[in-house]
């Protein structure tokens, strides 16, 4: 199998290499950050190009200068620092270990989000990892909270991440980049041109004694050995109409520890993850029309030296993704009407009976409508087709917006959308009874004001999230027969809050933003004696920026809290409160070091709800030169 999927993954590259979706943004490789602007240019709320002002949803776009100007690690990591979400890794940035795998978060909804790179869906058994693209070949990150399963279908419950890279259009250039630090040390280099541009690196991660909160938050106290990673990346301009990419990625990282408890064990495994994603698409000058193909491959392939034994949750799992779309502008409103087919492939490879499957197809629209200068609506459907080893399913998911301008730098939105979920590909392996269970389906509503004032934008949204039958563990108290949870509908899932957000381009030497959001997301758990709501995630959400740039100096200090916390084990989940200094210097036009110190108050800032740990207090030096 192994070298069928070798050579369905040679072919895809011989097909294709370079950039993708829906509005690949064109990066001069002499200019690679591009002019700030508080009213930037969407592209994945309503799959065609919008002022975020104009977008009737609430939107934040990571562009490439706040990327670098902010140090983050990864696409995770910048992920990560938004308002809004509070995604959970096994460490520091997203770290994983095999299927302990980091997941982007929104509004407190676990596994509910969307992730693609350039249109190309990331998401593999409902987990949405983005480790295999680089952070330099990004070129912004668009993230849209609220419904967005009319347009991109399953998994979009509580939102859509698309990470939009780089396409190339400059000059050659060859750039070189070298990070040391206590923790953590990289190598990369990337080739430039007017057609394309080659990435390839190495990252190291050095050990960690003691990687979680014990004795406080587990039973186990966990440590993490050294760590490696290579990556190659590669995004192409075909011709002004076609782009294409390809991302590769191998990590290699050891992981144990010692149980505390009634009866001790001991735990040391090594995981060895490949993952790979590459796509074409076509992008019509003239005609409306948008097409896309894209794979993703994944790899997870864990040893455990305890029992001397492979790690039972080994497997291969790839997908392959066609979109079509064309639209239409007739006078001042425009109709998008397309078709998705995708297919999801799963293969155990300790138990190898464990071979699964799923296709589904769909055909969605939306309708624009403006009805005045003032005044525009836009209605959306989406039907789609699922059929895999347990059932054949039909979804319909309706969709409305509303956006009203109260002037040209004043407008207020309505967002009310479907979203549903089926159950992981390989959750007919890992639920006892798996003919019970049923897909994740429910509404979002929200609604929000948009403001340009001069140098500031203010951006203030109103939600409420109502779905029914949650994916989860079935709990430790309550195993199947062999020992082990397994997948069940834990019971339904609510949330209502309210994000307030500012950000002030002061003058062009200061910036800052700032951000506060409460919610209330709760699950019903109809697994306990006195089935109740319960708290499920965090309530309160801060973030605050500040930056003072000049033709020489660069510095940003950022944070990010997480208040307000679920319980988990009887105990509530301490607050994670990361500070974050970043500094960039230039010697040159071509010659640059920057000093990153993340978590400056040294806290034990808990990565998820399980004890996992980020870094305590680390740097990094990165030296970056350019030929």
């Amino acid at each position: 199998m192994l070298k069928k999927s070798t050579s369905k993954s040679a072919l895809m590259v011989a097909l294709v290499t370079g950039n993708v979706i829906w509005g690949g943004t064109v990066v001069h490789a002499e200019e690679p950050n591009q002019a700030f602007t508080l009213d930037p240019m969407v592209v994945t709320a309503q799959r065609m190009e919008t002022r975020d002002l104009d977008t009737p949803a609430s939107t934040t776009i990571i562009s490439d200068k706040e990327i670098k100007d902010a140090g983050y690690k990864n696409v995770f990591d910048a992920i990560d620092n938004q308002l809004g979400l509070s995604s959970t890794g096994y460490g520091d940035a997203g770290q994983e270990f095999g299927f302990s795998s980091g997941r982007t978060v929104i509004r407190g909804f676990d596994r509910g989000t969307l992730v693609m790179v350039d249109g190309i869906p990331m998401n593999l058994k409902n987990y949405n990892s983005a480790d295999s693209i680089p952070i330099s070949m990004v070129e912004r990150i668009e993230i849209v909270k609220g419904a967005a399963g009319t347009l991109y279908g399953a998994e979009a419950m509580g939102g859509v991440v698309n990470i939009i890279t780089k396409r190339p259009s400059g000059k050659e250039r060859v750039t070189t980049r070298s990070t040391i630090g206590n923790y953590y040390k990289d190598y990369n280099v990337t080739l430039a041109s007017e057609d394309f541009m080659i990435s390839a690196g190495k990252e190291y991660s050095n050990k960690r004694s003691h990687s979680n909160d014990y004795p406080n938050g587990s039973e186990t106290d966990w440590w993490v050995g050294k760590g490696q990673t290579d990556r190659a990346a590669i995004t192409a301009r075909l011709s002004e109409e076609v782009s294409a990419n390809f991302f590769y990625q191998n990590g290699k990282i050891t992981r144990g520890g010692h149980k505390y408890a009634s009866t001790p064990v001991d735990y040391n495994y090594r995981y060895e993850d490949t993952r790979m994603t590459t796509g074409l698409n076509y992008t019509g000058k003239n005609n409306g029309i948008k097409a896309m193909i894209g794979y993703n491959y994944r790899k997870a392939n864990g040893f455990d030296y305890i029992k001397n034994k492979a790690v039972d949750s080994n497997a291969r799992l790839d997908s392959y993704v066609f979109d079509f779309q064309k639209q239409w502008n007739i006078k001042n409103d425009s109709f998008i009407l397309g078709y998705t087919l995708r297919r999801e492939n799963y293969e155990g490879l300790v138990k190898k009976t464990n071979v699964a499957h799923r296709t589904d197809n769909a055909i969605y629209l939306s309708y624009d409508k403006q009805f005045s200068d003032k005044f525009k609506t836009t209605l959306g459907l989406r039907g789609e087709k699922f059929s895999d080893l347990a059932t054949d399913k039909d979804i319909l998911l309706p969709q409305i917006q509303t956006l009203y301008k109260f002037d040209e730098d004043t407008s207020w939105y309505i967002n009310i959308g479907k979203a549903f979920q089926m159950p992981a590909v390989d959750s007919y392996f890992t639920s006892s009874n798996y003919t019970n269970l049923v897909p994740e389906q429910g509404w979002n509503y929200e609604t929000g004001v948009k403001k340009l004032d001069g140098n500031k934008i203010y951006k203030l949204s109103i939600y409420h999230m109502k779905f029914k039958d949650k994916f989860g563990w079935s709990g430790s108290k309550n195993l199947g027969s062999d020992g082990k949870q397994y997948i069940v509908n834990k019971g339904d899932f609510r949330n209502t809050g309210i994000e307030f957000e500012v950000t002030n381009k002061v003058d062009d030497n200061w910036q800052y933003r700032l951000g506060a959001g409460y919610g209330n997301p709760e699950i019903y758990d109809k697994s306990a004696k006195k089935p109740e709501w319960i708290q499920d995630s965090g309530r309160l959400d801060l973030i605050a920026g500040i930056t003072y740039n000049n033709k020489k100096i660069m510095s940003d200090l950022t944070f990010k809290y997480l208040g307000d916390r679920e319980d988990y084990n009887d105990r509530q989940i301490p607050v994670r409160a990361r500070l974050t200094l970043n500094t960039m210097y230039s010697f040159t036009s071509n010659d640059n070091v920057t000093l990153t110190i993340n978590n400056l108050l040294d806290r034990d800032n808990y990565s998820n709800r399980y004890g996992n740990l980020d870094l305590p207090l680390n740097w990094k030096v990165m030296y970056e030169h350019t030929f």
